[in-house]
């Protein structure tokens, strides 16, 4: 690693050209393709390839050469929280009813969203890893990108009415995944080169909050509450528009109770 030319750190110019290339482009594209298409199958299926494609050049990337051959160490395997869901994009793909899986888009829009967009703002793989002129670096940003890009999309294609219990789920589905984590990382002997879903340690050194300084339990309640935060912010107008409905609906139960 020490010879890596061109390293792409946090907030480097070439991590800020990514940031203001990519995220708008996401946007947008989610934007006009849900206008021009709506929910369509193709674009699931798209993004599941490109997935498949970017998690195969990864594993590939990851892969070390030892005395009795090669190995693939534990964090190249899907458990963080953007590689699985590569996973989970292929069981939207060949879903015959996508409105038969509304937990699973609860949980997939906000973690899609906010999920990829951590690892394009926070690009701990790439910091680690990954030079300028290296294949991985771009595969690592296009990947976060396609993403948050699908997030946008199953949610403005409206492939189900979200609710605000979608957002609670949400919420709770996230959790479970970091609890999982925690297991996934415990299995590995608590490796920090391992650090499935950033449990073990900060995704980078020096973050003002994401940082052990007062300890892991302080660092996991910080990852807690930007996560929730983020999928607040997914769900905002969904609260927005459902929060005064459910108001009326408990003032009209305790009316007729």
């Amino acid at each position: 690693m020490a010879n890596i030319q061109y390293p792409v750190t946090i907030f480097s110019v070439p991590h800020l050209l990514f940031l203001a290339v990519l995220l708008p482009v996401a946007i947008l594209s989610a934007f006009y393709l849900s206008k021009k298409y709506g929910f369509t199958k193709k674009i699931i299926w798209m993004c599941a390839i490109i997935g498949l494609i970017c998690e195969l050049e990864r594993m590939f990337f990851f892969m070390e050469e030892t005395a009795g051959g090669y190995r693939l160490p534990g964090n190249s395997l899907p458990f963080n929280q953007c590689p699985f869901q590569v996973i989970l994009i292929f069981i939207l793909a060949f879903s015959e009813n996508i409105k038969k899986h509304k937990l699973l888009l609860s949980f997939m829009y906000p973690s899609l969203v906010g999920g990829a967009f951590i690892g394009i703002l926070i690009p701990s793989a790439t910091t680690y890893y990954h030079g300028l002129l290296e294949l991985a670096t771009y595969r690592y940003f296009f990947f976060h990108a396609m993403l948050m890009f699908l997030g946008f999309y199953l949610y403005l294609s409206k492939p189900i009415q979200y609710d605000i219990k979608d957002y609670v789920t949400g919420i709770f589905f996230n959790f479970i995944s970091l609890i999982f984590a925690v297991w996934i990382n415990a299995f590995f002997g608590w490796d920090p080169e391992v650090n499935h879903m950033f449990v073990v340690r900060p995704p980078i050194e020096g973050l003002p909050i994401l940082n052990f300084n007062k300890g892991w339990l302080f660092y996991m309640f910080h990852m807690v509450w930007i996560g929730v935060l983020l999928i607040t912010l997914c769900y905002l107008p969904v609260i927005i528009k459902d929060t005064p409905i459910l108001i009326k609906t408990i003032k009209e139960k305790r009316k007729k109770q």
